[in-house]
Protein backbone atom coordinates (compact mmCIF):
# COMPACT_ATOMS: atom_id res chain seq x y z
CA UNK A 1 0.00 0.00 0.00
CA UNK A 2 1.48 3.40 -0.91
CA UNK A 3 1.95 6.30 1.78
CA UNK A 4 -0.08 9.52 0.82
CA UNK A 5 1.75 12.81 1.44
CA UNK A 6 0.27 14.98 3.76
CA UNK A 7 0.34 18.44 1.98
CA UNK A 8 -0.79 19.96 5.19
CA UNK A 9 2.50 19.29 6.57
CA UNK A 10 4.22 20.98 3.92
CA UNK A 11 2.17 24.06 3.87
CA UNK A 12 4.25 25.82 6.93
CA UNK A 13 7.93 25.71 4.58
CA UNK A 14 6.97 28.15 2.54
CA UNK A 15 5.91 30.38 4.96
CA UNK A 16 8.77 30.19 7.24
CA UNK A 17 10.69 31.15 4.56
CA UNK A 18 9.23 33.77 3.47
CA UNK A 19 9.03 34.90 7.05
CA UNK A 20 12.82 35.03 7.11
CA UNK A 21 13.33 37.10 4.59
CA UNK A 22 13.62 40.94 4.46
CA UNK A 23 11.56 43.11 2.62
CA UNK A 24 12.99 44.60 -0.83
CA UNK A 25 14.31 47.76 -0.47
CA UNK A 26 11.40 50.24 -2.56
CA UNK A 27 11.78 52.75 -4.48
CA UNK A 28 11.11 55.43 -1.67
CA UNK A 29 13.67 57.80 -2.06
CA UNK A 30 14.41 60.48 -4.77
CA UNK A 31 16.74 63.88 -5.23
CA UNK A 32 15.65 67.33 -6.11
CA UNK A 33 17.02 70.83 -6.45
CA UNK A 34 15.55 73.48 -4.85
CA UNK A 35 17.15 77.07 -5.04
CA UNK A 36 20.39 75.51 -6.79
CA UNK A 37 20.49 72.63 -3.62
CA UNK A 38 20.46 68.87 -3.43
CA UNK A 39 17.29 68.10 -1.90
CA UNK A 40 16.54 64.26 -0.55
CA UNK A 41 12.59 63.24 -0.61
CA UNK A 42 11.68 60.62 1.12
CA UNK A 43 8.30 58.93 1.27
CA UNK A 44 7.73 57.66 4.79
CA UNK A 45 5.07 55.30 4.45
CA UNK A 46 3.09 56.86 7.38
CA UNK A 47 5.37 55.92 9.40
CA UNK A 48 6.37 57.32 12.80
CA UNK A 49 10.32 57.07 12.14
CA UNK A 50 12.54 57.75 9.54
CA UNK A 51 15.93 58.94 8.09
CA UNK A 52 17.41 60.40 5.11
CA UNK A 53 21.16 60.78 4.13
CA UNK A 54 23.41 60.60 1.55
CA UNK A 55 26.95 59.21 1.36
CA UNK A 56 30.33 58.95 -0.68
CA UNK A 57 29.91 55.82 -3.58
CA UNK A 58 33.24 56.25 -4.91
CA UNK A 59 34.75 52.98 -4.26
CA UNK A 60 31.26 50.20 -3.38
CA UNK A 61 33.56 47.41 -4.14
CA UNK A 62 36.30 48.22 -1.59
CA UNK A 63 35.03 49.06 1.66
CA UNK A 64 37.97 48.26 3.37
CA UNK A 65 40.20 51.55 1.56
CA UNK A 66 38.45 54.09 2.46
CA UNK A 67 36.08 55.51 5.59
CA UNK A 68 32.36 55.60 4.92
CA UNK A 69 31.75 59.52 4.44
CA UNK A 70 28.27 60.41 4.95
CA UNK A 71 25.33 62.91 6.07
CA UNK A 72 22.41 62.08 7.89
CA UNK A 73 19.17 62.72 9.83
CA UNK A 74 16.31 61.07 11.47
CA UNK A 75 13.25 61.98 13.08
CA UNK A 76 9.31 61.75 13.31
CA UNK A 77 7.82 62.69 10.32
CA UNK A 78 4.87 65.25 10.54
CA UNK A 79 3.72 64.39 6.87
CA UNK A 80 4.20 61.86 4.67
CA UNK A 81 6.88 63.32 2.08
CA UNK A 82 9.66 65.00 4.03
CA UNK A 83 12.14 66.78 1.77
CA UNK A 84 15.54 67.54 3.08
CA UNK A 85 17.95 70.07 1.68
CA UNK A 86 21.30 67.98 1.86
CA UNK A 87 23.87 68.94 4.62
CA UNK A 88 21.54 71.66 5.46
CA UNK A 89 19.19 72.39 8.46
CA UNK A 90 16.74 68.91 9.39
CA UNK A 91 13.46 69.27 9.38
CA UNK A 92 11.54 70.41 12.64
CA UNK A 93 11.62 67.81 15.17
CA UNK A 94 14.50 65.84 12.98
CA UNK A 95 18.40 65.89 14.60
CA UNK A 96 21.54 65.33 12.26
CA UNK A 97 23.23 61.86 12.75
CA UNK A 98 26.12 61.66 14.82
CA UNK A 99 28.82 59.55 12.28
CA UNK A 100 29.63 56.44 14.63
CA UNK A 101 31.51 53.08 13.44
CA UNK A 102 29.72 50.60 11.64
CA UNK A 103 30.98 46.84 12.92
CA UNK A 104 30.76 45.16 9.28
CA UNK A 105 31.39 41.25 10.97
CA UNK A 106 30.64 39.56 7.85
CA UNK A 107 33.63 40.86 6.32
CA UNK A 108 35.34 40.70 9.52
CA UNK A 109 36.11 44.55 9.95
CA UNK A 110 35.04 47.61 10.92
CA UNK A 111 33.82 50.33 9.08
CA UNK A 112 35.26 54.03 9.62
CA UNK A 113 32.81 56.52 9.42
CA UNK A 114 33.47 60.27 9.10
CA UNK A 115 30.71 63.58 8.78
CA UNK A 116 30.46 64.60 5.20
CA UNK A 117 30.36 68.47 5.32
CA UNK A 118 30.47 69.02 1.22
CA UNK A 119 29.71 67.96 -2.19
CA UNK A 120 32.33 68.00 -4.54
CA UNK A 121 32.49 68.09 -8.48
CA UNK A 122 33.09 64.59 -9.60
CA UNK A 123 32.50 62.60 -6.63
CA UNK A 124 29.55 60.00 -7.06
CA UNK A 125 27.28 59.92 -3.99
CA UNK A 126 24.25 57.99 -3.11
CA UNK A 127 20.87 59.78 -1.40
CA UNK A 128 19.65 56.75 0.98
CA UNK A 129 16.97 56.87 3.24
CA UNK A 130 14.32 54.38 5.41
CA UNK A 131 11.06 54.71 6.97
CA UNK A 132 8.79 51.78 7.41
CA UNK A 133 11.36 50.22 4.56
CA UNK A 134 14.90 50.53 3.12
CA UNK A 135 14.72 52.86 0.08
CA UNK A 136 16.50 51.92 -3.03
CA UNK A 137 19.09 54.59 -2.85
CA UNK A 138 19.60 57.03 -5.97
CA UNK A 139 23.42 57.76 -7.02
CA UNK A 140 24.36 60.92 -8.46
CA UNK A 141 27.04 63.85 -9.19
CA UNK A 142 26.84 67.24 -9.30
CA UNK A 143 26.59 67.33 -12.49
CA UNK A 144 23.08 66.06 -12.57
CA UNK A 145 21.76 68.73 -10.44
CA UNK A 146 21.48 71.49 -13.76
CA UNK A 147 19.14 68.39 -14.92
CA UNK A 148 16.58 68.53 -13.09
CA UNK A 149 13.87 70.74 -13.70
CA UNK A 150 11.56 72.37 -10.91
CA UNK A 151 8.49 69.31 -10.69
CA UNK A 152 11.53 66.89 -11.69
CA UNK A 153 13.41 64.34 -9.68
CA UNK A 154 16.25 61.92 -10.30
CA UNK A 155 14.42 58.42 -9.07
CA UNK A 156 15.38 54.92 -9.24
CA UNK A 157 14.61 53.58 -12.45
CA UNK A 158 15.18 49.25 -10.88
CA UNK A 159 18.38 49.17 -8.65
CA UNK A 160 21.45 50.05 -10.65
CA UNK A 161 20.38 52.89 -12.36
CA UNK A 162 18.31 56.52 -12.08
CA UNK A 163 16.05 58.10 -14.35
CA UNK A 164 14.66 62.21 -14.53
CA UNK A 165 11.12 61.47 -13.14
CA UNK A 166 8.21 64.16 -12.54
CA UNK A 167 7.42 64.69 -9.10
CA UNK A 168 3.97 63.30 -9.22
CA UNK A 169 5.34 60.47 -11.06
CA UNK A 170 7.75 59.38 -8.53
CA UNK A 171 5.31 60.11 -5.93
CA UNK A 172 2.91 57.77 -7.06
CA UNK A 173 5.12 55.15 -7.47
CA UNK A 174 6.66 55.34 -3.86
CA UNK A 175 3.00 55.52 -2.58
CA UNK A 176 2.42 52.24 -4.83
CA UNK A 177 5.15 50.60 -3.12
CA UNK A 178 4.04 51.45 0.85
Amino acid sequence: MRRRRRPWILLPLPLILLTACTPADEPLVALAVQDGRPVGVLVTCDDDFAQLGVFENDHPNDASARPLIRWSVNGRPTTEVVEVALLGQPPQGWKVADPVDLPAAEAGMDVDVEPLTELRPEVTYSVSGSSRRDAISVDFTLADLPRLGPDQVLAPHGRDSTKVVSRDTFLRKARDSC
